[in-house]
This record gives C-alpha cells, sequence and structure tokens, in this order.
C-alpha cells in the first residue's frame, strides 16, 4: 500500500494507468508531532472556499479603503454624493470630526419690500395758528401778475441739493412757494423758497422722503401740490401726499421707470414711462390699480420724456380731438396720444431726426420746443400736421449725449436750456438770439425751472448736486 493516502491496491494503481491522467489539486503539507510532513490532498471544494475567503478579504479590505477614502473627503466638504458617507455594512466606520454644519433657517428675501419713510426736517412744523408749510404766503394767493419775464444775471442762493447730482426739480403749482428736488441719493426733499413763509425761514429744508431703494429719476406735482408722484430705478413708483410725507399708494412696474406724468383731466390716473418702451396708465382708485388699465407700446425704445400738451385748445383742426400727451423715446420719434387709446394719433419721424431727451410746449402758443442731440432746440407746430418749424433753431450750447432739460417762462417770451459745461442758457423767443448765459457750475446742468410767480426767478441743478437759485 502506498503511504499516500487514497491509494489502496497495485490493481486499482494499474487501472488508474491505463486511464488519462488526472491533476490532483495542489497538496498541503501538514506538520506531524514527530517533526515529519505529511501530505494531505485538498479537494475541489476547500480549494474553491479558500479562493472565495481570500477574494472576499480583499474585497472587504478595498471596501474599507473607499469608504475611508470618501469619509476624508466629505470631512473636507469636496463630497456631493448623498450617499458618500452612508453604509449599510456591520463593520465599523473610522470615527471622524463632527463637522459644523449650519443649522436650517428660513429662506430669506434678498429683495424686501422697502418701506418708506418722511421726516420733517425743518426748524417748525406748525405756526401759532396751526398753519403748515403747505399754506401759501398771502402776497401770492393773488392773481397771476401778468407782469413781463427776464433772464437772470446771477446766483442768489444755493441749496445743499443731492450728493450724487440731481435729476428733477419742480416748484409748488401755481405760488411757487416750494420746490421738489429728487436725485441720485434715492431722496427726494422738498425746500422753502419764499422769504414770507408763515411757517419756515426762507431757503429751508422743510421734509426728506425716503421711499426708494435707488436713484429717484422724476417727480412731479398734481394740479394743486397736495400730492406729487415720484418714481425711481428700483421699478417702484409712488403717489405721496405732500403735507404728511405719506405713501398713499405704490405700484411696481416691471421696467425701469424714467418719468411719471399726471392725467390733467383725472389726476386719479396717471402714465409712467419706462426704458422697456411702454407707457404704462394706472387709476389709483380702486382694488386692482396695481393692473394697468392700458398700455401704449408703439415706441421702439425707452420712454425719456412725457408731457400734457398745454396748447391743446379746441380750434382749427384740432376742434374735439380731446386731451393729447406727448412721448419721446430713444427711438428719435415723438407720438401724440389720446388718453387710454393705443394708437397714436401723429408721429414725428424723420431719417436725419436725432433723439429728444426734453420737450415743452410753448404756455402761450401752438409750439412745441424739443432739445435735440446735435446741440440744438428745434420747434414743431402742435396743431394740424405737426410740422417741424424750420425758421425756429435755438444754437450755441453743448448737449450731445446728456438728457438735458428745456423750458419756458411763464409768459413764453425766453427759452432757457442747461449746458454739459455748466451754462444756463437763455434765448428770446421771437428772435431765437441768445440773451445771456448763466455759469452756475463746473459740471453738467440737466434741470431748469422758472419760478411760476416771480419776474426773473429760475431754479437749476445737475450733476454737482447743489441747486443754484438765480435771480
Amino acid at each position: 500500500m502506498s503511504i499516500v493516502q487514497g491509494y489502496t491496491s497495485s490493481e486499482e494503481e494499474s487501472d488508474a494507468s491505463n486511464q488519462s491522467v488526472v491533476v490532483e489539486p495542489p497538496a498541503k503539507k501538514l506538520k506531524t508531532f514527530a517533526g515529519s510532513f505529511q501530505t494531505l490532498p485538498i479537494d475541489d471544494s476547500t480549494f474553491e472556499n479558500s479562493r472565495h475567503n481570500e477574494s472576499r478579504k480583499i474585497s472587504k479590505e478595498a471596501k474599507k479603503l473607499a469608504k475611508q477614502l470618501k469619509n476624508k473627503r466629505y470631512k473636507n466638504g469636496k463630497s456631493t454624493d448623498p450617499w458618500s458617507h452612508n453604509s449599510t455594512d456591520d463593520e465599523q466606520q473610522p470615527v471622524l470630526e463632527p463637522v459644523n454644519e449650519p443649522e436650517p433657517t428660513e429662506p430669506v428675501d434678498t429683495d424686501p419690500t422697502f418701506e418708506p419713510t418722511s421726516e420733517y426736517v425743518g426748524s417748525q412744523e406748525f405756526d401759532y395758528q396751526g398753519r403748515t408749510y403747505m399754506t401759501i404766503p398771502k402776497h401770492l394767493t393773488d392773481p397771476q401778475p401778468s407782469t413781463e419775464r427776464f433772464v437772470p444775471k446771477k446766483v442768489i442762493h444755493t441749496f445743499p441739493g443731492h450728493a450724487k447730482g440731481v435729476n428733477r426739480l419742480q416748484f409748488f403749482p401755481n405760488s411757487g412757494h416750494l420746490l421738489l428736488s429728487c436725485g441720485n441719493d434715492n431722496l427726494i426733499k422738498l425746500w422753502c423758497i419764499a422769504s414770507t413763509n408763515p411757517v419756515s425761514a426762507p431757503y429751508e429744508l422743510l421734509r426728506v422722503f425716503r421711499g426708494h431703494e435707488l436713484a429717484v429719476r422724476d417727480v412731479k406735482f398734481n394740479g394743486t401740490g397736495d400730492k406729487f408722484l415720484s418714481c425711481g430705478y428700483d421699478k417702484r413708483v409712488h403717489l405721496w401726499d405732500t403735507q404728511s410725507g405719506r405713501v398713499l399708494r405704490t405700484v411696481v412696474v416691471d421696467a425701469m421707470p424714467n418719468v411719471v406724468l399726471f392725467n390733467p383731466n383725472d389726476e386719479d390716473e396717471f402714465v409712467v414711462g419706462l426704458t422697456n418702451s411702454k407707457i404704462v396708465h394706472y387709476k389709483m382708485s380702486g382694488i386692482s390699480y396695481r393692473t394697468p388699465i392700458q398700455t401704449y407700446d408703439h415706441h421702439q425704445g425707452g420712454i425719456i420724456d412725457l408731457v400734457n400738451l398745454a396748447s391743446c385748445e379746441e380750434d382749427g383742426d384740432r376742434k374735439g380731438s380731446g386731451a393729447l400727451f406727448i412721448s419721446s423715446s430713444e427711438d428719435k420719434t415723438v407720438r401724440f396720444w389720446k388718453w387710454q387709446v393705443n394708437i397714436p394719433e401723429k408721429v414725428i419721424t424723420d431719417p436725419s431726426q436725432h433723439s429728444l431727451p426734453s420737450i415743452k410746449p410753448h404756455p402761450n402758443a401752438n409750439y412745441i420746443a424739443a432739445q435735440s442731440m446735435d446741440n440744438s432746440v428745434k420747434v414743431v407746430h402742435s396743431y394740424g400736421k405737426f410740422k417741424w418749424y424750420k425758421k425756429k433753431v435755438f444754437r450755441g450750447h453743448n448737449v450731445a449725449g446728456y438728457g438735458i432739460e428745456i423750458g419756458f417762462s411763464p409768459d413764453g417770451k425766453i427759452l432757457m436750456s442747461g449746458d454739459s459745461k455748466g451754462y444756463a442758457y437763455f434765448w428770446d423767443w421771437k428772435s431765437c438770439k441768445l440773451v445771456t448765459k448763466l455759469k452756475v457750475s463746473e459740471k453738467m446742468v440737466k434741470c431748469i425751472v422758472f419760478h411760476p410767480r416771480e419776474s426773473s426767478k429760475v431754479a437749476v441743478a445737475g450733476a454737482s448736486g447743489e441747486i443754484y437759485y438765480c435771480d
């Protein structure tokens, strides 16, 4: 008998030699107690189990290493895999330092509603009779004087104005005892002008209105002055109470507004000119006042000016046509609209026409003056076919590239304009000749308005931020 286990007789050896050679699994040497080695055969199942155990051990080590790497990446904050830190395996995970994660909080509104406020900063809000700054001085309550207007000769007072520049000025309607201003410092300010105001000292800052988060582009009094509109680059339009400083209504528009305008026939309505080439029409009474009642969308560029057609007497070709307002746009056209009708009654356009950033109807005659970007002021007839009046062109100032305002004296005899070099220009309307130019600043003069009662007083402001009161 062979000493190798599994062979029992010589016959079996001969039978095995006649058959094909069978390769046995490798034998394992076992050490006996006597120090000799004994070789034992390993069957197929034992060999397979050994390979399985070895591969399983390698797999566990690989998984363990992979989990350690994932935990390390998770700890460093570089893993975005939501399952990278989770494990369903029973083996113990390596202990990691706790990661200080912020607790979940409520989502924060990045554009919270801005709460408008107003502050009276004058020396005395009420006098002994309970009157406020809204009370018109007695000498300004008389009927409108018919005195002739003259050009100013010097600056008699300088208001601090607005730190980053002034965008609009407007006197209180009819009396002019108050001056409203807005600027790039996000503020609206109300100034005292009349020296005989029963409450305030002359040239005093009376009230500051804080209602916009960005620069205030335009302000506009209504016919009586007890309310005014403001619009800013924060896409908000506010209706203010002039005396109390309260916001009566707020409308949020779709694009940045450039200009606002009351409907003179119904001051519960107003229009807003937007940079997206649309003019939106709102009515403040009713629950749905935030929804426009009309949209005028025939322009192809941003709206830069809106005015009522002051010389809209019902005569000649215009009889029965109703009130109109005029819009000027960056598309270099001027359009005339009936209120609440989205079809322009007339369009003024020409291939050689420049952009017209400011338009003003003549107070007494049927003409409209328009500031042109070719350093001139041109005139158009405000009746019939609305043709350009080529004989009336005013030149001498420099306005190319700037949205500089023009204006008329109350009697219509003087046309005035700002200038990019700090001058205020004054022309005679009849002869188109330059009467005088007044140096008020080293920076651009953008706003210029004539006092409604005084014979030669003008308020001027611009990029310097100061407001110059001239006489």
